[in-house]
């Protein structure tokens, strides 16, 4: 991969996420340390560990943004184990200093998910930091939902948007058990209501085709736009993209879990030739943006 010959790594971060207390805690601290410990031994080197509160204010991750984006540098942000909250902000400002070289995201989904829920206590439905709409517009609303596993609070946004066109984003072909999962949600959240609805198939981990299809939503409404992520990290990846391309009139909500399950997922996807199967999303190369 060309950002590896560049130049050797010279410093690795590590961002630790704290969840509120909860009956999973001592479990999930527990997990956590070991994941810590073992990428500590992979790296061979020491790191620079941040920590933050899942819920706090989103400064930390401000100031790791800031602190990492040294003119010329060439970053790797790895989003797999990190929550939407997170990694959509970094992403937001990461592409905001245009001194940095190279930005490229990698994500490794997993081997599998837990049946069952995989996360409680959703927050209610409300704008990510910094994707809040910042003007209103007249004109017929739009509604775009990446379709993922679990509804959260959002099933009672979306009765309360009778007239808005909704748009549904799903990953296809996602494999089984996803495909089940996938449209048990959909069914879920689309039977009551009684408007204009359009589903559009795309691969959960092409992000680019997805921030293509979302982005000619700009030129399609006068009004608002409503982006909510559900579904795979790369379509949440697409929606933070499409909202600097849509502009002002664009907004991400989400309904953010207060507790996440200690078994979320487990193992690595594997390519048929057993190496990980990690995707990498160039954003920017030689000062040149590709979103």
């Amino acid at each position: 991969m060309w950002l590896s010959n560049v130049k050797p790594v010279e410093k690795h971060f590590l961002l630790k996420i704290n969840d509120p207390p909860s009956k999973y805690s001592e479990e999930l601290n527990r997990r956590t340390d070991l994941h810590e410990l073992e990428i500590s031994t992979l790296l061979k080197q020491s790191f620079e560990k941040r920590e933050a509160d899942l819920l706090s204010e989103i400064s930390t991750c401000d100031q790791l943004a800031r602190d990492v984006a040294t003119p010329g540098a060439s970053l790797l942000l790895d989003i797999s184990a990190m929550p939407k909250r997170v990694f959509l902000f970094l992403v937001k400002r990461l592409m905001s200093f245009s001194s940095l070289r190279d930005l490229v995201v990698c994500y490794t989904p997993p081997e599998s998910y837990r049946e069952g829920s995989l996360s409680e206590h959703a927050l209610p439905p409300d704008a990510l930091p910094g994707y809040a709409r910042v003007a209103n517009h007249e004109g017929q609303p739009i509604v775009v939902v990446s379709v993922g596993y679990m509804a959260y609070n959002l099933g009672d946004l979306l009765e309360q948007s009778g007239g808005k066109e909704l748009k549904f984003l799903f990953p296809f072909p996602p494999g089984s058990p996803s495909f089940r999962r996938n449209w048990r949600l959909l069914h879920e959240l689309v039977p009551s209501i009684p408007i204009q609805t359009q589903i559009r198939r795309i691969h959960a981990m092409d992000m680019f085709a997805a921030l293509d299809w979302l982005s000619t939503l700009r030129n399609r409404t006068m009004g608002a736009v409503d982006l909510i992520p559900l579904g795979p990290k790369p379509h949440a990846l697409a929606m933070a993209l499409a909202h600097r391309r849509i502009g002002d009139s664009a907004e991400l909500l989400y309904s953010q879990p207060r507790v996440y399950h200690p078994e979320y997922s487990s193992g690595i996807r594997m390519t048929q030739s057993g190496r990980p199967d990690i995707t990498a999303y160039c954003l920017r190369r030689e000062f040149k943006n590709y979103v």
